[in-house]
């Protein structure tokens, strides 16, 4: 693999997602409502049943009434906060100690970012390309008349392409860096299967960040999204972190569900948080910087704009 170099930061990347998150919460009105949610997409054969040993599969909530992903995508500059807490000025404060407490969790990590299979390991040089990881096969250019049933690779290559479009004015986010993304996260649900929903069946899990090769983040979530009262894990296909999740989660579908396992709104999530602080994605710089607020690793930096690269020429190249 080639290896990258990135921009260098005027502001370290957890401290700018602490003060860009800080000041939604104070500039923002109450929210109504909050939520979060998880699924991701899995293998083209049929519905498998989730392996005995794999957390429970959690229920999303209602998706946050502020913002819209459908509807504001394109100009909402900060996240959404977390769960209602209160009514008036209190909940302010209530929305404002929330964020402070989520946000000091992933500070001990280093980095706010929402890798927790990768992003949350403690040094660059832990950080190791998955060994089967290849070339997304993602179609693409859509069929412009289909004559097949969709495959899983057809549906998430739809998902990734309609986040791009989503926030093409405010970011150019190019769809080949959630492919690119998606194969390093999660192997672009390979060994699973997307159900009618576009959920991933079974969900992707992350393993427990309970310190040692990984950052130590206690559950932040009672466990609803990832199974673990005890220990936070990463989860969906783009491999969210529950806090940062609760943060940048997003309904894709329009299904009023925000859900980490369900690959529009894991996808629309993830171009979210890349698009955050202005950047231009079209920008070598810009996209250097985002893919490492992903995980803070030359490493992963150097393997995501690989497959980035080989995905774009295959685009210019196409019919």
């Amino acid at each position: 693999m080639r290896s990258g170099s990135a921009r260098v930061r005027r502001t370290p990347p957890a401290i700018g997602g602490v003060l860009l998150m800080l000041g939604a919460v104070v500039a923002t009105p109450p929210l109504a409502a909050s939520a979060d949610g998880g699924a991701i997409a899995g293998k083209d054969a049929a519905v498998a049943p989730p392996a005995a040993s794999a957390p429970p599969t959690p229920s999303p909530l209602p998706a946050p009434s502020l913002p819209s992903p459908s509807t504001t995508a394109a100009s909402d500059p900060a996240p959404s906060a977390g769960p209602a807490l209160g009514a008036g000025a209190g909940e302010s404060l209530l929305r404002l100690y929330d964020v402070v407490k989520v946000t000091a969790g992933y500070v001990v990590a280093s980095r706010l970012e929402p890798g927790g299979g990768s992003g949350a390991q403690r040094r660059d040089s832990d950080w190791k390309p998955p060994a089967d990881l290849q070339k997304p096969p993602i179609p693409i250019i859509p069929s412009a008349a289909p004559t097949r049933e969709p495959t899983k690779y057809d549906v998430l290559g739809e998902a990734y392409r309609k986040a791009a479009d989503a926030l093409s004015d405010r970011c150019k986010l190019p769809s080949s860096l959630l492919m690119a993304i998606g194969e390093v996260e999660s192997s672009s649900l390979r060994g699973r299967r997307l159900d009618a929903r576009h959920n991933v069946v079974p969900p992707v899990i992350g393993p427990a960040l309970s310190g040692g090769r990984f950052a130590a983040i206690r559950d932040s979530d009672g466990g609803r999204l990832d199974g673990d009262p005890v220990w936070d894990r990463a989860v969906g296909p783009m491999q969210f972190i529950p806090g940062t999740w609760r943060l940048w989660g997003a309904d894709g579908n329009g299904d009023g569900v925000a859900d980490p396992q369900n690959v529009d709104d894991a996808a629309l999530a993830a171009g979210r948080y890349l698009c955050a602080g202005g950047r231009d994605l079209s920008q070598r710089a810009d996209l250097e910087e985002a893919v490492l607020s992903y995980n803070h690793s030359q490493r992963y930096l150097a393997t995501v704009l690989d497959l980035h690269d080989s995905l774009m020429e295959g685009l210019v190249a196409g019919p």
